[in-house]
């Protein structure tokens, strides 16, 4: 069965609103898949994360009225993560991982971070 973050990952290879980071493959790795908004700021899709379908993006995007029923957690820049997610824009930084639980509010996300 496909998850979340699965089905968001073909839409957003499809959309010409996101381009995969140049620094990673297009389609991403078995646990992470990164895009590029217009503006150039990074989001990256959790593949690996089963039902809690994380979306990773930098701290500062994510603004707490950002559908506020949306579960997150601060990712300090300090933490160590996956190496998929050290892209340059996302290295080193604060994160927000946002946990969508239905298909329409990560769609939502995505709708938000690809107009910024």
């Amino acid at each position: 069965m496909s998850t979340i973050n699965k089905s968001l990952n073909a839409d957003m290879l499809r959309d010409p609103r996101w381009q995969p980071h140049p620094e990673r493959a297009a389609g991403g790795t078995k646990y992470i898949s990164t895009f590029h908004n217009r503006r150039g700021d990074a989001i990256a899709l959790d593949l690996g994360s089963g039902g809690k379908n994380a979306v990773w993006v930098a701290a500062h995007l994510a603004p707490g009225s950002l559908i506020p029923a949306i579960e997150r957690e601060l990712y300090p820049a300090d933490k160590p993560r996956n190496s998929n997610l050290n892209v340059t824009e996302l290295k080193g930084k604060a994160l927000m991982r946002l946990f969508p639980t239905s298909l329409s509010q990560a769609r939502q996300l995505v709708e938000h971070f690809a107009q910024l």
